[in-house]
């Protein structure tokens, strides 16, 4: 499907969908507390689609009404079982740990554009526990025969990937005697894993966190059920208030700024390009004209590289987006991906190892490439909706994380037809 995007002014209120992060690990603690549990706000995408098929094929149930899951957890898990996480790198790496504590043999399958990235790090720390793991890696598909061990201790490289600590973190509350993970330096992306302590401990688990952030000890607890309910997702809402922010008037609602989400920072980078934003009683109004050049350090919110280049290829003057190593292991090389689309939009952009400069201020719609990759289409959407001329490519890849993210820019005033 290609999306095709006028110029327009973006004008409304917009409510963004639940937050993948918290609905990802908000059904795992619910599927593994023995009882019933209700997700309420949940995200509706193909990642949460994944998690659930998941959670069922380890046993649990998993009802869905609109609005609402209703999820029976594990009353004890030493099924073998064959589980696809599709293009949900969290699901898949969340799920290797946790199959490590399962006494019993687990397939783990993921997508072909999950294979590439990284897991052997996390496959090592499991393999300390006791569990066996063979990799396939041209599929990435991972084989776990789970560790009869009750916990215990277990080492991990914190500078890899937050995930493979939340995964460990996760798959705690099995043993019966804890988890100790100890990092060899603090991790990267520390709000993702506050948000997984934060979902943990509304499902009744602990962990203690010494050492500078380098020992985390999950504290003997089984999860309990809880009736729990999904913050909107600020990675959702980051395209939106730029829509505001470049030209437009829009106000996101659901979000606060006291969120643990990472792509809180949205708010300092549209701020430091000269956006105004106002908290409303629910949210944040965005408005803006005459952007200005920018400069941030974004390791520690990777996901906001996209619509960060967005929002520079419209400012005058040159941006300069710092800490991007990571964003080349994400749906696509987020790095070369932008710097393709904005070079074929004509935004002059030069490219080092840890960062991007982008010369804003003479950005053209064009024929630009997702790469299969949600975040691009939504940042080439946003940027399409100040140039006009834009046609994105592979626009449906958005349903990852936010389907209805073409209707909610229509919604908004901003034309856009979608072709098959």
């Amino acid at each position: 499907m290609e999306a095709h995007i006028a110029r327009g002014r973006a004008v409304g209120v917009i409510r963004p969908p639940g937050s993948k992060s918290y609905t990802i690990r908000a059904v795992l603690c619910a599927a593994l507390a023995e009882g019933h549990s209700t997700v309420q706000g949940a995200l509706e995408s193909d990642d949460s689609s994944a998690i659930l098929s998941c959670v069922r094929g380890l046993g649990a149930g998993a009802r869905e009404d609109v609005g609402l899951l209703g999820i029976d957890g594990l009353r004890g898990m030493t099924r073998s079982s064959e589980l696809h996480c599709g293009e949900s790198g969290a699901t898949f790496r969340f799920l290797l740990a946790i199959a490590a504590a399962i006494p019993a043999r687990t397939v783990v399958r993921c997508a072909p554009s999950l294979a590439r990235r990284p897991v052997r790090p996390l496959l090592a720390s499991l393999e300390e526990l006791g569990a066996l793991c063979e990799l396939d890696s041209a599929t990435g598909t991972v084989t776990v025969i789970g560790t009869t061990r009750r916990g215990g201790d277990v080492h991990l490289k914190g500078g890899v990937s937050s995930q493979f600590l939340s995964g460990l973190l996760l798959s705690g509350p099995l043993y019966p005697d804890g988890l100790d993970v100890h990092l060899d330096a603090p991790t990267v992306s520390q709000r993702y894993v506050a948000m997984t302590m934060h979902c943990m401990n509304a499902f009744g688990a602990k962990v203690e966190v010494t050492e500078g952030g380098r020992h985390y000890r999950v504290v003997p607890a089984k999860y309990r059920p809880t009736d729990y309910r999904v913050e909107a997702d600020w990675s959702a809402a980051a395209p939106l208030l730029a829509l505001g922010a470049i030209g437009g008037d829009v106000t996101v609602q659901g979000i606060g700024a006291d969120s643990l989400q990472a792509d809180v920072r949205a708010l300092a980078l549209l701020r430091s390009a000269g956006a105004r934003l106002e908290p409303t009683d629910d949210g944040f109004r965005a408005t803006g004209s005459g952007l200005r050049e920018y400069e941030m350090y974004i390791d520690d919110a990777i996901d906001l590289l996209p619509i960060g280049c967005a929002v520079g290829a419209v400012a005058r003057g040159r941006s300069v987006i710092r800490g991007i190593e990571r964003a080349r292991d994400k749906e696509s090389d987020r790095v070369a991906s932008m710097a393709d689309g904005l070079d074929r939009c004509s935004v002059p952009v030069s490219v080092e190892k840890s960062r991007m400069l982008i010369s804003g201020g003479s950005a053209r719609g064009s024929r630009v490439s997702s790469f299969n990759d949600h975040r691009i289409a939504m940042a080439f959407g946003v940027l399409g909706s100040a140039t006009g001329g834009m046609i994105v490519e592979d626009a449906g890849c958005v349903a990852k994380t936010y389907p209805g993210f073409w209707d909610d820019l229509r919604s908004l005033g901003v034309e856009v037809e979608c072709r098959e």
